[in-house]
């Protein structure tokens, strides 16, 4: 049978320990029609030479070298190379099973889908895992997104190149935290329908040193950014995605008095981590009535309630990881 070529990128920065492993996984797939786009995006580290000497023990492997200009311009730089009929990412410090692309070329195509989704992946947070296949509407797709119930990044999903293409979705420069967001709403707002999966076949490493899992004030600004920039994008509307987007920009917040605590810079930023606090308490109700269980909306309670005693909580247990290193 002629399978279709997929294009997987591979942005490249400080992942030395990691993208042997990461390329590895890709080069042993069960679906060999597959181009490996290694963008190194002006990695300080040997993650170049790395990469070229890879670059030499498997045909499928084309590497791009260029300066550094972040996340979203290294994808681009992958997706203006691409060849194939399908694209998919892939985290440089992130692995994936044997099947990771026939799984999703199989969702895709036996759905008829422009876009498949995986709601699991492998992580130090979750082991769970299914055989379910199903597709939703875009809608109930962006609203899955902005409620956590389907990951808001670029890897764990294909794409039709076609829908790209034809529709210029690519990834805002300017932004690079929420980037994938931005990338997957846009995207979303010219596709009817998308298959859904459920099986990990994602591994996400806990990389302490990556930009994306430091806690960093700017990022969450950026973050925001790309919100406000994802609703003047929408074309599809409704309530729901109001109200999903109104609850996931309002998460922010905590994140922001989460994040000071953990990392000791409340004191640095004390009018931001207040003024936080204060918008957990007002309009409680936007975190209460969208579809999420219960007991994330008391934890949401709690937070609009006491945000001080809950950030204190995490800063508590942020100082016991520390001494247990």
């Amino acid at each position: 049978m002629n399978r279709k070529l997929v294009s997987i990128i591979v942005p490249i920065y400080n992942v030395e320990k990691y993208i042997e492993k990461t390329v590895g996984s890709l080069i042993l797939q069960d679906y060999d029609n597959i181009e490996i786009i290694l963008v190194d995006d002006g990695s300080p580290d040997n993650s170049a030479q790395i990469i070229d000497r890879l670059q030499k023990k498997d045909s499928r492997i084309l590497v791009i070298h260029k300066e550094n200009a972040g996340v979203s311009s290294a994808r681009n730089a992958g997706l203006r190379a691409a060849k194939g009929a399908y694209v998919m990412f892939v985290d440089g410090d992130d692995w994936v099973e044997k099947d990771y692309v026939s799984y999703f070329v199989d969702l895709i195509e036996n759905t008829g889908c422009d876009v498949a989704m995986n709601r699991n992946n492998f992580s130090e947070y979750n082991k769970r895992s299914s055989d379910s296949v199903y597709s939703v509407d875009a809608e109930k797709a962006i609203e899955w997104i902005y409620l956590g119930k389907v990951f808001v990044a670029v890897w764990n999903k294909i794409y039709k190149s076609s829908v790209l293409k034809q529709n210029g979705i690519c990834f805002d420069e300017s932004i690079w935290y929420g980037e994938g967001m931005l990338f997957n709403i846009d995207c979303l707002q010219h596709v009817d329908r998308v298959a859904i999966g459920e099986k990990c076949v994602y591994h996400q490493t806990p990389n302490m040193d990556s930009a994306m899992r430091k806690f960093n004030l700017e990022s969450n600004y950026c973050g925001i950014r790309s919100m406000e920039i994802q609703k003047t994008h929408w074309i599809k509307r409704s309530k729901k995605i109001e109200d999903a987007w109104n609850y996931h920009r309002r998460a922010f917040n905590w994140s922001i008095m989460s994040g000071l605590a953990r990392s000791g810079q409340d004191a640095i930023y004390p009018d931001e981590y207040n003024r936080c606090a204060k918008n957990l308490r007002r309009d409680l109700s936007a975190s209460l009535k969208v579809d999420i269980p219960i007991k994330q909306k008391i934890l949401y309670l709690c937070l609009a309630l006491n945000p001080y005693f809950m950030t204190n909580r995490e800063r508590k247990r942020a100082n016991r990881n520390e001494g247990a290193k």
